[in-house]
């Protein structure tokens, strides 16, 4: 039951918060220019209702999904975290009266299909860890990403990208940092040892360049498109993380649910209709 209450409570605030702040910041962005117009879009964000109250869901869910990852495998807390855009989905359609299509539909099954499926290893904690493959994987992930941050066009895939990236990469971190430390207890030597950890400053970085391109991506991108990518991405840094750098265990139950889940979060990506001629 702690397993579902610290990882379905997080996705639906997180789901929220991205509707709040894409709202908020979309305003923000038509009045001001966006970021063609860089303090003038800083300030009228900061002055955003709707922005803060997403941030404070936001906050929220980053408390129990920190929780979750600390007592739990990675491979099976990160695919529950691909419910945000299935419930972002079901609230647009419930709330907003926005249309399901049959494409959305089946997204939903292959996520729940794959929760499913898993149901009696949720909540495992199998792990050790390796921390030089932490760092390879992180290097080698992050080159990958400038490699395509430089050479590709499409702003939209590309801060998408960034954001999954780096949210995913600092749940990692986080992951081999509370395996460490007991933060449950935090004290003075708890502290100082973080802040002479490498790990701590990896995690900082990660998170801090995902947070900035969620904002730079919903003041130019769709909502529809960034929170699904993102959380595909997010999803699957962590889950791969899990076997590279903890060796969790991935018996064949948990590949398929896995499978499906990410599946089903490609499925919620929608591609940007082509222009039609004249």
């Amino acid at each position: 039951m702690l397993f579902f209450l610290l990882t379905i409570g997080p996705a639906f605030c997180f789901a929220c918060g991205n509707i709040l702040e894409k709202s908020g910041i979309s305003k923000v962005g038509k009045r001001t220019g966006g970021v063609a117009n860089p303090w003038q879009f800083f300030k009228g964000v900061v002055s955003n209702g709707y922005w803060w109250l997403g941030i404070s869901c936001s906050v929220i869910a980053t408390l129990g999904y920190y929780v979750a990852m600390a007592r739990y495998d990675l491979s099976q807390v990160q695919p529950m975290m691909v419910l945000n855009p299935v419930l972002t989905a079901l609230m647009g359609f419930w709330l907003l009266k926005e249309k399901l299509t049959k494409r959305i539909i089946i997204a939903i099954c292959f996520v729940v299909a794959g929760l499913t499926y898993s149901v009696e290893t949720m909540g495992e904690a199998t792990g050790t860890q390796n921390v030089a493959m932490l760092w390879s994987y992180a290097g080698i992930l992050s080159v990958a990403t400038l490699f395509v941050h430089l050479c590709y066009k499409n702003r939209e895939i590309v801060d998408s990208l960034i954001m999954g990236m780096g949210f995913g990469l600092s749940a990692v971190f986080y992951k081999s940092m509370a395996m460490d430390f007991d933060l449950d207890t935090l004290g003075i030597d708890t502290i100082l040892g973080l802040l002479l950890d490498a790990r701590l400053w990896g995690y900082v970085a990660t998170y801090s360049i995902a947070f900035l391109y969620s904002q730079v991506s919903f003041s130019r991108g769709r909502a529809l498109f960034i929170v699904p990518f993102s959380a595909a991405v997010g999803a699957a840094v962590p889950t791969l993380g899990g076997g590279i750098v903890f060796a969790e265990s991935f018996p064949l139950g948990k590949i398929v649910s896995v499978s499906l889940v990410l599946v089903g979060a490609a499925l919620f990506v929608v591609r940007r209709p082509r222009k039609i001629q004249k």
